[in-house]
C-alpha cells in the first residue's frame, strides 16, 4: 500500500520526465535501455513509451540486433522534435531576439528587434507581439504547432504572475510581460529571468546534460552567473540565485543599480568599462587588454566563489567570452591564483552559436513538457 500524501498522478508525471529527459541526452534508446537507466519497470516504460508514440512526441527509428537475446531485434525510439514549436523571445538591454523553434532548438523562423527604451514597456512589448504574429503568418504550419512561449530578461521576475519585476537598464518597475504577450497573441507565456533561462539550456541541450555541478558565467553587457546542482537550477530565498555581479569589490564604491555599493558590475560591466575607454559593444575582443585590471579583478572574485561552491565545470558565456583570446585571459589570471581553474575546469558553452535565443525555448521545455 501506498503511503498517505503520495499522488499517483504526480508519480506518473515524473516516470514520463524520467524518460523525456534521458531520451533527449542519449540518441535512439530502446525501451530496455531507458528502464535499465532510470529504473523504471519495463511494463511502466512500455505503457509511457506507447503513449508518446501515439500523441507523437517521440517515434521509432529503426531497429538493432538486441545482444542479449538469441535474434530479438530492439526498437530504437527519439523524441519527434517537430512535434511542437514554441516562441522564444530573449530581451537584452540592447536587443530583442525571437524565435519560432522546434523541441530541438532548431529555429524555423528568427526577428531581431532593438531593445527600445525610448517607448513604454506596453508599446515595445507590442511591438514585440505584432512581429510574433507577422512570424506566425509566413510559417502557417508551424504556427499550428505552437504550444506557447517564453520570455527571457534581465533582473528579477515573479513566474507565477508572469512578471518583470525590475529588468536592469530595461525598464525599472514591474511589467506584466507574459498577459500582455497573450493577449495579443493568443498563445500562453511564461517568464524567466535570462542568466537563469540560460543555464536551463545548459542543462536541456549543454555540459548541464551530463547531471554536474555547474557555474554558468555570462559577460555582456552585465555580469551574471547560476548555478546547477545535480542537473538542477539552485535557487536560494525568494527564488534568488547566485550573483557574482553583484559581489561587493570595492569600498565606498559607485553605486549599483541593485542598490548597494561597490559590486563588481560598477567595474566591469559594459556601461562601466566604457567610460574608461569608449569602443563599441561587439568590438570588446579588439581592447580586451586595455582592460586588463577589470579581467583580473574578474578572475579574482571568480576564483573567490568557485572557492566556496566547488563546482566541477564553469561555463562561460556571453558577448565578451565570445572571443577565445578574452576567454584565455580570464583562465591565465584564475589560474595565477589557483592551478586548478584551467581550460579542463573553465570551459566555453558548447551552445555559442545559440546563446541569444536557446534559453527562453529551453526554459518552456522544462517547466513545461519535461
Amino acid at each position: 500500500m501506498y503511503k498517505n500524501g503520495i499522488n499517483m498522478g504526480q508519480v506518473k508525471k515524473q516516470n514520463r520526465s524520467s524518460i523525456l529527459r534521458y531520451m533527449n541526452s542519449h540518441t535512439d534508446v530502446s525501451r530496455k535501455e531507458i528502464a535499465e537507466a532510470t529504473g523504471l519497470t519495463a511494463a511502466a516504460v512500455t505503457q509511457i513509451c506507447n503513449d508518446f508514440l501515439k500523441e507523437g512526441l517521440i517515434k521509432e527509428c529503426g531497429t538493432v540486433n538486441d545482444v542479449s537475446g538469441a535474434g530479438r531485434r530492439k526498437v530504437m525510439l527519439r523524441i519527434n522534435y517537430e512535434f511542437a514549436y514554441i516562441i522564444g523571445v530573449n530581451i537584452e538591454s540592447y536587443d530583442t531576439v525571437i524565435v519560432i523553434s522546434d523541441l530541438g532548438g532548431n529555429v524555423i523562423s528568427r526577428a531581431n528587434l532593438e531593445t527600445n527604451n525610448e517607448v513604454s514597456p506596453e508599446e515595445f512589448v507590442g511591438e514585440v507581439a505584432s512581429r510574433i504574429d507577422e512570424m506566425l503568418d509566413e510559417n502557417p504550419e508551424a504556427g499550428k504547432k505552437v504550444i506557447g512561449g517564453c520570455v527571457a530578461i534581465s533582473g528579477e521576475v515573479d513566474r507565477e504572475k508572469g512578471v518583470s519585476l525590475r529588468a536592469y537598464s530595461i525598464w525599472r518597475h514591474e511589467v506584466p510581460v507574459c498577459s500582455l504577450l497573450e493577449e495579443k497573441t493568443g498563445f500562453k507565456f511564461i517568464i524567466e529571468n535570462n542568466i537563469d533561462a540560460f543555464a536551463m539550456a545548459e542543462i536541456v541541450y549543454g555540459t548541464g546534460m551530463k547531471s554536474e555541478n555547474i557555474l554558468v558565467l555570462k559577460w555582456g553587457p552585465g555580469v551574471g552567473c547560476t548555478i546547477i546542482i545535480d542537473n538542477k537550477l539552485y535557487e536560494g530565498r525568494h527564488g534568488r540565485s547566485a550573483e557574482i555581479g553583484h559581489f561587493i569589490v570595492e569600498k565606498d564604491g559607485e553605486l549599483c543599480s541593485c542598490g548597494r555599493r561597490g559590486c563588481l558590475e560598477t567595474k566591469i560591466s559594459y556601461k562601466a568599462m566604457k567610460r574608461k575607454k569608449p569602443f563599441k559593444f561587439n568590438e570588446f575582443a579588439d581592447v580586451y587588454m586595455d582592460f586588463s585590471e577589470e579581467i583580473d579583478l574578474f578572475a579574482r572574485t571568480l576564483v573567490n566563489s568557485m572557492s566556496i561552491l566547488a563546482p566541477n565545470r564553469v561555463v562561460l558565456a556571453g558577448r565578451f567570452f565570445a572571443d577565445k583570446r578574452v576567454r584565455d585571459e580570464l583562465i591565465k589570471c584564475c589560474e595565477y591564483y589557483d592551478k586548478k581553474y584551467d581550460t579542463k575546469r573553465i570551459l566555453h558553452t558548447p551552445l555559442f552559436d545559440k546563446e541569444d535565443y536557446i534559453g527562453p525555448v529551453a526554459t518552456y521545455i522544462e517547466r513545461e513538457l519535461f
